[in-house]
């Protein structure tokens, strides 16, 4: 049987009976505003609380703005880092011609590659949960749509190989029609959605897929306050 990781968000472990499968790679999918960082950063003090190792890698805003946002919801980044359970890389990218490329801010490493920088220091710590934001930075300076798969699919490759549990951001939530490599190689997808409903707005999260177990397909209202996502998981979207 499939052990089940525990979000730390109770609505919605309540939606996955119980959990993440262990060792799979999870998409949360949303627009901006969404709280997909939010809700990452709350698994992964899940995760922290349970004394696992983490790696936690940035692609686009900086590690200082992460670890201050986060305290606002009682979670100190920075302090996980000294115990030596948490690596967070701080990584830009850049556009190249062969690779995607990244600059450490941290260090002022230059011309690192990625997925080698993700996947290594994940090895290199033994860490069991693996989180990434977002995807789509990792590719947005490539126009050929079959390099982008490739880079993808390198990423999801390398994850797969250690073993670990893995959520991965993505900035676009899929529509109607169109091809999203990434939501066929992954094994479960979150949506994170905001809508207007009667001049309220609503949020709303939806597990659109998650293999090898049976899970709540409705969309739950959700909410971010102060304690971090909240999943309404009884209750229907629209009250």
């Amino acid at each position: 049987m499939t052990k089940l990781v525990k979000t730390g968000i109770d609505g919605l472990d309540e939606m996955l009976s119980g959990g993440i499968p262990e060792g799979k790679l999870v998409l949360v999918c949303g627009g901006p505003g969404t709280g997909k960082t939010i809700l990452t950063l709350q698994c992964l003090m899940k995760a922290l609380g349970r004394g696992e190792k983490c790696v936690f890698a940035t692609l686009e805003e900086s590690l200082s703005s992460i670890r201050k946002n986060a305290l606002n919801f009682g979670w100190d980044l920075e302090a996980w880092e000294k115990k030596g359970q948490l690596k967070a890389l701080n990584l830009f990218t850049m556009p190249n011609f062969l690779n995607v490329n990244a600059r450490d801010r941290e260090n002022g490493d230059s011309d690192l590659s990625i997925i080698n920088a993700i996947v290594d220091n994940a090895r290199r710590t033994d860490s069991t949960l693996v989180a990434v934001d977002p995807l789509t930075s990792l590719v947005i300076h490539e126009p050929r749509s079959g390099r982008k798969r490739q880079v993808i699919g390198e990423l999801f490759e390398g994850l797969r190989s250690l073993g670990c549990t893995a959520l991965i951001i993505s900035e676009t939530a899929p529509q109607e029609g169109d091809f999203y490599m990434e939501q066929f190689l992954a094994d479960g997808v979150i949506l994170l959605e905001k809508n207007l409903h009667d001049y309220k707005l609503v949020k709303t999260l939806r597990i659109d897929k998650m293999r090898g177990m049976e899970f709540d397909e409705n969309p739950r209202r959700y909410i971010v306050a102060t304690g971090g996502f909240q999943v309404f998981s009884r209750e229907p979207v629209i009250v």
